[in-house]
């Protein structure tokens, strides 16, 4: 099993000067998958500075490298061994130094594209390449200014979005002649990331794998039939216990499974749980069929491309059931929404995962109507909250903070939600994951975060 990174608490570097008083640090992270389908690592995302109220030009630099710094320090638990973590970094942090705050053996130094190759920044990134820090360069599509990069970098992003296949296949052709990794980003269907491996890209990072790329004809097979029906079971309203511990109980990977989620050190228990009726008594209804329904997608699939698809299921499938929860404990109204959430976020990339329509889906299983309407096209009163998981998840932060004031929920509502649904997912996932062993934590256990 992969070990887990160690922690380390970063140093807020000399520059900043006096702490910088802003809102919660909002972070995203998208992932970056090899050749293989497997998850090489993630590109951190963080909120714009321009939306924090009350900060000032001077200051928006310094701000940005206070939510950057905070930002790291929430994903870094997350990440396993051997992955690492691409981050920003514009002319001013390369000057000033900021790279050299996060540790080179995990963070990749991204340039961004609008950063001119001076002789300082230049030196900076030499500096940088000595200490050990993999660099990269971002949006690259052959502009000839970028050129005094290439021999520095050992990666270089190209921004296939929209591109021609001739065209991706000559700038591919074009950096040949440099030792460097290709990263094909914004990477939208199947379609374009089968391209890129054939011009010899190694890393994939968009959101093709949330773009269903069906195949017409394809039937579900047997197991895949049997996994459906039991999610159809667990997703009623009322469901039959009896008949969910039968199903587990007469599954041995099943009841492996909810064995050692249910004694892992996430729920601390003092002493060890044996058999299913046990487990289900202390978990409840509602964390037993959400645990269901996830082992149950996990297990329809193993490839490790499918397994990230699941894995980024269930953590939006919780994220969007924590601010559900939250809002209605300070509303205390409207009892459903948190479970009618999780079903939608659950099965938002079931088309994908499956490679069969959504409808064929779905005529078996008795899905919410207000559920339904959020999957096939965002709409309904569900609408707005996909928008807002999808938003967050792209760090797409204005389109976030609209939704969230829409929503009455703050920048400490997401970044609660966020980081306990991570911590959650690790847990569901640590069978065979790096994340196994968690700390003790409580199952409504958030960092404490600053209001919006």
């Amino acid at each position: 099993m992969p070990e887990k990174l160690p922690q380390q608490g970063l140093q807020a570097p000399p520059f900043l000067g006096e702490a910088v008083e802003s809102a919660q640090a909002l972070v995203a992270r998208q992932p970056i998958f090899d050749l293989r389908g497997r998850v090489w690592g993630y590109e951190l995302l963080f909120r714009d500075p321009s939306l924090q109220p009350g900060l000032g030009n001077k200051s928006s630099e310094a701000a940005t490298s206070t939510v950057m710094i905070d930002g790291f320090e929430l994903m870094r638990p997350m990440l396993c061994a051997k992955q690492r973590f691409l981050i920003n970094f514009t002319a001013e942090f390369l000057k000033t130094g900021l790279p050299s705050v996060l540790p080179s053996d995990i963070c990749v130094i991204e340039i961004l594209e609008n950063v001119e190759p001076t002789d300082t920044v230049l030196q900076g990134l030499q500096k940088l390449k000595s200490q050990g820090y993999m660099l990269a360069l971002d949006d690259y599509v052959g502009q000839k200014e970028l050129a005094p990069f290439l021999p520095l970098v050992h990666i270089v992003k190209v921004d296939v979005l929209g591109m021609e296949a001739d065209a991706v296949r000559d700038i591919a052709k074009s950096l040949k002649t440099y030792p460097v990794k290709l990263l094909a980003e914004k990477v939208e269907d199947g379609k374009m990331a089968s391209l890129c491996r054939g011009f010899g890209f190694s890393l994939f990072q968009g959101f093709f794998y949330s773009k269903a790329e069906i195949v017409w004809g394809k039937k579900l097979n047997p197991s895949q039939i049997s996994k459906t029906r039991l999610l159809a079971l667990t997703a009623q309203e009322f469901p039959d216990m009896q008949q969910i511990v039968q199903a587990i109980s007469a599954d041995v990977y099943l009841t492996y499974k909810l064995l050692k989620y249910i004694n892992s050190l996430f729920f601390g228990l003092t002493t060890q749980v044996r058999n299913v009726a046990h487990a289900i008594a202390l978990l409840g209804v509602q964390k037993v069929r959400q645990w269901l329904c996830v082992t149950a997608l996990a297990d329809m699939d193993a490839t490790p491309m499918s397994q990230e698809i699941v894995r980024i299921s269930a953590f939006r499938a919780k994220f969007l059931e924590l601010l559900a929860e939250t809002l209605t404990q300070r509303t205390r109204q409207n009892k459903e929404l948190s479970s009618k959430l999780f079903i939608t976020g659950l099965f938002s990339l079931l088309e994908s995962l499956l490679k069969v329509p959504l409808k064929e889906i779905f005529n078996s299983l008795a899905l919410d109507e207000e559920v339904l309407q959020a999957l096939d096209d965002g709409s309904g009163p569900l609408g707005l909250w996909y928008k807002l998981m999808e938003s967050y998840e792209q760090g797409q932060w204005r389109k976030v903070r609209e939704c969230s004031q829409r929503l009455s929920l703050t920048d400490r509502d997401l970044v609660s939600a966020y980081v306990e649904a991570e911590n959650w997912t690790s847990v569901i996932f640590s069978a065979g994951s790096c994340h196994e062993g968690s700390k003790n934590r409580s199952l409504r256990t958030a960092p404490a975060a600053s209001s919006a």
